[in-house]
């Protein structure tokens, strides 16, 4: 029995299918040829379709080659690539296979576990499940290689927070995977890793709910791993861009936590301190500009304006983006 078909495949197949590659590959090693798919349906009491079904599930992992030969069916075992790796969650996303409806009710029906995740998911997502949802949470365990208890805590998390459709769920699989979120363990705290910052900064960003992409995450990790700058600055940067832009940018919020980290900013009041010296810089630029002699004319008796609004928020936001990053 090669070893790369215990290690890569049998684990991550219906128990029957399994059964049948060994058992087939135990007539063709002992040279017993003429073994027939009605044979094999009896041994293990299941349908001649099963049986095909089994070995074209076969055929698309390459570990066999069928050929039609008049009324019969000639099968060649080929060798396991011993060093097949399995792809990264992107590259599973893209080339995600479409199963059957006949081999997802072998699967259910021959493996406990896949009863399971079906039943629950379809409790946990609140409806009727289709031929395509079947499609994709089976992916998840199949393609993604994730466990079903990993699956349905998923499901569980992402209903919780009122994402039922699989479209966004399959996202969310996808970037699990590929961070090796593949544990109940991991899986808690990954999600407690997010709720408490993720969300939090999300929000701040005026985003709600929705999870983060993969650009905002790369932003965030940034932020609160990278520079293990403190979460209520990094929420403090996204709700001030917010109140004077509107839709805030990452771009410039980005520029704003760097340059508190820059210059060691690290606390609320720190932050504020240095706000309250942009005011007396500002203050006194407005003075100089005031102080060369206003020329005499009938409008003389007018009392300048002591302050121009408009440059002082410009300067506000380039003491933002520049005087915090600069120093």
């Amino acid at each position: 029995m090669p070893r790369a078909f215990v290690d890569q495949y049998m684990t991550r197949c219906a128990p029957v299918f399994a059964l049948i590659y060994i058992y087939g590959l135990r007539h063709c090693e002992t040279g017993e040829q003429a073994l027939s798919t009605r044979v094999i349906s009896e041994a293990f009491n299941i349908l001649e379709t099963d049986v095909l079904n089994a070995w074209k599930y076969w055929e698309s992992k390459g570990l066999v080659k069928l050929t039609s030969r008049g009324d019969s069916l000639h099968i060649e075992f080929l060798p396991p690539e011993k060093n097949r790796s399995v792809p990264d969650g992107a590259a599973v996303l893209a080339t995600r296979p479409r199963y059957t409806v006949d081999e997802l009710a072998i699967y259910q029906k021959q493996s406990p576990e896949i009863e399971r995740l079906f039943l629950n998911a379809e409790r946990i997502l609140a409806k009727l499940l289709t031929s395509n949802d079947l499609n994709v949470l089976f992916g998840f365990y199949d393609w993604l290689r994730m466990p079903v208890d990993v699956i349905l805590y998923m499901l569980t998390y992402c209903a919780d927070h009122d994402h039922r459709d699989l479209r966004y769920v399959e996202k969310v699989a996808v970037d699990w995977a590929e961070r090796g979120v593949n544990t109940l363990e991991a899986a808690r705290e990954y999600t407690a890793s997010f709720d408490c910052g993720y969300r939090a900064v999300m929000n701040a960003l005026e985003q709600g709910s929705a999870f983060p992409s993969a650009t905002q995450r790369k932003y965030i990790d940034k932020w609160l791993k990278e520079m293990e700058m403190p979460l209520e600055l990094v929420t403090d940067a996204c709700e001030k861009t917010s109140a004077q832009i509107g839709r805030p940018k990452l771009t410039y919020v980005d520029k704003i936590i760097s340059g508190w980290y820059k210059n060691g900013i690290r606390t609320l009041e720190a932050v504020k301190a240095a706000e309250e010296d942009f005011a007396r810089q500002a203050d006194a630029k407005a003075s100089q500009r005031e102080k060369p002699g206003v020329k005499k004319n009938r409008f003389s008796n007018f009392k300048p304006r002591e302050r121009d609004f408009e440059q002082i928020e410009k300067l506000e936001q380039e003491y933002m983006l520049k005087s915090l990053g600069n120093g």
